[in-house]
């Protein structure tokens, strides 16, 4: 099985996941399906409930907690928020950008990477959405 089978879609968790900051959150279901193309099967859309601080949904910095991962160019017209990405693992560096849209109670979104193992590209790209689902929490 190619190692970004795993490790990416373990990225995009921690992409969508909070748990980096100490404030008061609210619960939220995000659903995730990543694509990869070359890939022999596809890989199954995972949902996992997450806490996110509150107002903190449309700022990617709040709901990730992959310190291997630097968001940048974070720019918000109205709704929609889009921004840029530099992972960097084990010597392995992947880039990528996301966009969203958001509603008071929900979002949903794309974001697209590339890095090269291996001598080869690799290109994958996640949809994702959000609903808030309520009930507090404490973000970590």
């Amino acid at each position: 099985m190619n190692k970004y089978a795993i490790v990416i879609p373990a990225m995009l968790a921690g992409l969508l996941s909070t748990g980096a900051f100490a404030e008061p959150g609210e619960y939220w279901e995000v659903t995730s399906r990543t694509e990869m193309p070359g890939m022999p099967m596809a890989m199954p859309a995972t949902t996992v409930k997450i806490c996110v601080p509150k107002g903190g949904a449309s700022d990617p910095r709040k709901t990730s907690t992959d310190r291997a991962c630097q968001m940048t160019d974070i720019r918000t017209a109205g709704n929609k928020t889009s921004w840029k990405v530099r992972c960097e693992r084990s010597g392995e560096v992947t880039t990528g950008s996301g966009e969203q849209t958001t509603t008071a109670d929900g979002y949903h979104g794309k974001m697209r990477f590339s890095s090269k193992a291996g001598g080869r590209d690799i290109n994958m790209s996640s949809v994702y959405s959000g609903k808030r689902i309520g009930g507090s929490c404490e973000t970590k």
